[in-house]
């Protein structure tokens, strides 16, 4: 395949992106200013690109969450997002390793690519949005496809030491999930056990390497963009790109799938399961690599069930009710034998995966519940994360599943922020993404003003709490009652609507010169109009 490495930022025409706020609720527009402000402040320089770091004491740009990060940053400024790309395809070693982490410190050791750890794998997804906003750019597709392909090899030739077609995490960092108990209650603990960097895997790490759900669903999302991929170039490969994501998706459901407790686990190196019921199932969900009928398990079972995931604030990183799950000495249920063995970290009060929230799982559940058409539930969990920041205005890591409280970590977390602006735009406002707009006007959230100005034209969203109207350029498109969310392409033609309410509601649509009216109830879709 031939096509022009375009690493350089200087080599793409950007336009400007922005987003405007006003809401009745001043508290609500307290919060939108806050993480407004302070994820500007995190927009740092690397060399030949600015990008948004992870924040408050992370300092640097990690594989694990700022290709995320930055693709919902685009709303505001596609330069930076796509900084927050290519820096990392740029650093892809000849191997397809792609680095965990990206440093730079001026002027003494300039930037530093980190390949000792995974560090996990959110960019094929954020990626293929990129390419989208960014004109189109083939050259851009081709690159992005090669370094896919690089790193889906790399993963198959590497992390699939047994042969069995189950790919493994070697060390606790090829994760990012530190002082998580189930890592920390197995003997592993950090930083003996953080780091990995070898071409084989550890023979001295206790019972790792550990076969991983999320590994197995970086490879699946890596094949499904490269699917998408082959589509757009038509390259003949598009089938057999999405029938090897089929392939690992069922390995993966026959060696990691507990069809009892419809939920993905871990697996040592023996093959002993570990137990743990944690957010591993919504970073699979993100990735796609679950079924429909597997997430409505899951979701059903799991995520909505008030004893594991859904706490009075939703979405610890492990089940409430799990014997692995800690939040601290107060919330836990392995307080004591985490101090018996000595094995919590000096952070563990705010930087753990053992059971508190935690600002990446908020910010990945927004795809995991839409890519299997929960959109109720977005609202439901975006109207806690926001009164949490709306009480106490502080936007760490981690926060108590059953007070609220937040950790006395440092300020200016960036995955809690960008979470907290990219829920209100999909509870009050606009959301787009592959060139399709989600327009949302939850119920109870009152009067407000969402201005996206993207793709070189102003979308703007208005409701009274009633009532919402949508418009494009001035010219009015619809308008509808609260309580759904409007899919449409670019020009505001209507594709769905869904249902965002728990309680039924009878909505109502004026859309061009027609008018429809219905009982709408929680994730219904109407697609005919």
């Amino acid at each position: 395949m031939s096509f022009k490495y375009k690493w350089d930022i200087n080599d793409y025409n950007f336009y400007d992106s922005y987003v405007k706020f006003t809401a009745d609720d001043k508290a609500l527009q307290g919060v939108f200013d806050d993480c407004e402000a302070l994820c500007k402040q995190n927009i740092k320089n690397f060399g030949d690109y600015d990008v948004l770091i992870e924040g408050a004491k992370y300092s640097g740009v990690w594989l694990e969450t700022q290709p995320m990060g930055g693709e919902m940053y685009a709303k505001r400024s596609i330069k930076t997002a796509l900084s927050n790309i290519l820096i990392f395809l740029r650093y892809q070693r000849r191997d397809g390793k792609m680095p965990g982490m990206i440093s730079y410190r001026d002027p003494w050791s300039g930037l530093v690519a980190h390949y000792d750890w995974m560090q996990g794998c959110f960019l094929p997804y954020p990626a293929l949005k990129l390419y989208y906003l960014i004109g189109e750019d083939k050259d851009y597709l081709k690159m992005l496809y090669k370094a896919l392909e690089d790193f889906d090899t790399y993963l198959w030739s590497y992390r699939d030491s047994t042969g069995d077609g189950c790919l493994e995490n070697w060390c606790i960092w090829d994760v990012g999930e530190d002082n998580a108990t189930p890592y920390m209650l197995n003997g592993l603990t950090m930083p003996e056990h953080g780091p990995w960097g070898k071409s084989t895997p550890p023979d001295n790490y206790m019972n790792m390497p550990y076969k991983s759900p999320q590994y197995m669903g970086y490879s699946y999302s890596c094949r499904m963009v490269l699917s998408h991929i082959s589509k757009i170039l038509d390259n003949g490969l598009a089938e057999k790109w999405e029938s090897d994501a089929k392939a690992v998706q069922q390995r993966a459901k026959e060696c990691l799938w507990d069809e009892h407790r419809h939920a993905f686990f871990l697996k040592d190196k023996n093959g002993q399961v570990i137990p743990a019921l944690t957010q591993e199932n919504i970073k699979c969900m993100y990735c796609g690599l679950m079924t429909q009928e597997m997430a409505d398990a899951f979701v059903s079972e799991h995520l909505l069930n008030e004893d594991e995931f859904w706490t009075p604030y939703p979405l610890p990183a492990i089940a409430a009710n799990d014997p692995y799950f800690h939040v601290n000495k107060q919330y836990s249920n392995c307080a004591d034998k985490l101090k018996q063995l000595g094995t919590a970290a000096h952070d563990i009060d705010d930087n753990s995966w053992s059971g508190p929230l935690h600002g990446l799982v908020w910010q990945r559940s927004i795809d995991a519940l839409i890519n299997y058409g929960y959109h109720n539930e977005t609202i439901m969990i975006g109207k806690k994360l926001l009164s949490i920041l709306k009480e106490h205005r502080k936007y760490v890591q981690n926060y108590n599943p059953f007070t609220g409280v937040p950790s006395k970590g440092m300020d200016g977390y960036g995955p809690t922020m960008l979470s907290a602006l990219e829920y209100i735009s999909m509870l009050c406002g606009i959301n787009v993404s592959y060139k399709k707009i989600y327009w949302t006007a939850a119920t109870e959230i009152g009067g407000f003003t969402y201005v996206q100005n993207i793709y070189g034209r102003e979308y703007k969203l208005m409701s009274n709490g009633d009532k919402m109207s949508t418009y494009i350029d001035g010219e009015k498109v619809f308008t509808a009652s609260t309580g759904a969310r409007i899919q449409t392409d670019l020009d505001g033609n209507i594709l769905c609507v869904y249902g965002v309410s728990q309680n039924e509601i009878d909505f109502s649509l004026n859309y061009n010169n027609k008018y429809l009216k219905q009982k709408l109830c929680a994730n219904d879709c109407i697609d005919e109009f």
